[in-house]
């Protein structure tokens, strides 16, 4: 089984700091001997019978709408969820349009991931006026017109965000409470925000972010110790491994497990990647969707202590190095503080499974590889 991240289109509808802001102030071109095709198309250019000759070679493939905003090309997606012999469908969106959604193709998606960065003076900090509030109501509506699958909070998160209240917040608020939540550093994307915000990054990360995390984890095993075991990504997924003894490549499945198909067909590990020709593995026309090249983490990641249990991160950080050897090690230290967090608790964990508290298969229970990078 195989997941495809299918990107239906570049553009979107919001202009967020971290993304859009970032991408106007950081005009910093792959000068470091990468090569980059600049002329990926805005949507998609490929019929969508090659796409559909490609899925059907994979009988369990797994689709995952992307974007940009997915739902500006609503009815491509819609037009692809009646064509595309895939086994599941998933969405990954700003939640901006869901509300056009009709019922019966939000009944068929396996899982819905909506981008918020926590409660409504943050998520309108960083996306925009309003969007928290536009993000609630649509979100509300998913389920009023049938849906019962997943809806996860995806985070993106930085030096404004408090994550420990954040993640709760997004797990039980009076406007909507998700299923599930994921979140990702905003680090390492781009050279020049390292130069402005290395030191409040860093500051921000020992004072707040990893003693938040700490908060988490505490208030993640005290309420296992009443039989709920909270959806936590970078929680779950990780305890898991430990608590079943596995190792692990990268853990979103990027270049090995999980693809993106580009606009024009071509295949890249990850949408982030999109565009990154060094690192296709061939595209939809002339592939098999189970024989493609795989591509593993390497340099700073491939000797570390903790890959195993990491996988690497980030392939897109780790091939590009944006904030050089120093910086990708100061992120590093977050995931060891998060990993260390983890196995500090696994004996916990264990009796209360032990002691049937809680399930090991509550910590599996969800699609692997659903467009959540597990390691923040």
């Amino acid at each position: 089984m195989v997941n495809f991240f299918v990107t239906l289109t570049m553009a979107c509808d919001l202009e967020c700091r971290y993304c859009y802001g970032e991408v106007c102030d950081c005009f910093d071109d792959f000068d470091d001997g990468i090569s980059v095709d600049y002329d990926v198309p805005e949507t998609i250019t490929y019929e969508t019978r090659a796409l559909c000759d490609f899925i059907a070679k994979d009988k369990e493939a797994v689709v995952i709408f992307y974007g940009g905003e997915p739902l500006l090309e609503m009815d491509k997606m819609m037009e692809m969820m009646d064509s595309l012999p895939a086994q599941t469908f998933l969405l990954h969106t700003n939640g901006t349009l869901l509300d056009r959604v009709p019922a019966d193709y939000l009944q068929r998606l396996h899982t819905i991931s909506i981008s918020i960065d926590g409660n409504r003076e943050l998520t309108d900090y960083y996306r925009g006026a309003g969007v928290y509030d536009t993000i609630a109501k649509n979100a509300n509506i998913v389920r009023q017109k049938g849906f019962t699958g997943e809806i996860i909070a995806r985070m993106t998160v930085q030096e404004e965000t408090d994550i420990f209240a954040s993640v709760l917040h997004l797990l039980d608020n009076p406007d909507f409470s998700f299923d599930s939540v994921h979140w990702q550093l905003n680090a390492l994307f781009w050279r020049n925000d390292y130069k402005t915000r290395r030191e409040t990054f860093c500051r921000w990360a020992n004072e707040s972010y990893n003693p938040g995390i700490q908060k988490l984890v505490d208030a993640w095993v005290e309420a296992m110790r009443t039989g709920i075991v909270l959806q936590m990504y970078p929680f779950v997924n990780i305890m898991d491994s430990l608590l079943r003894g596995q190792k692990t490549h990268l853990r979103c499945g990027a270049g090995w497990t999980e693809y993106n198909v580009q606009t024009d067909g071509k295949l890249s590990p990850c949408p982030v990647m999109s565009g990154m020709s060094d690192y296709y593995s061939g595209d939809i026309f002339h592939e098999n969707p189970n024989r493609l090249r795989v591509i593993h983490v390497s340099g700073e990641c491939k000797n570390c202590d903790v890959l195993e249990i990491c996988g690497g991160r980030c392939l897109y950080a780790n091939v590009t190095m944006k904030w050089g050897i120093e910086g990708f090690r100061e992120v590093c230290q977050t995931i060891r503080f998060l990993i260390s967090a983890l196995l500090r608790v696994k004996p916990e964990v264990e009796e209360l499974i032990r002691t049937k508290k809680i399930d090991l298969e509550d910590f599996s229970s969800h699609i692997k590889y659903n467009s959540c990078e597990i390691i923040p």
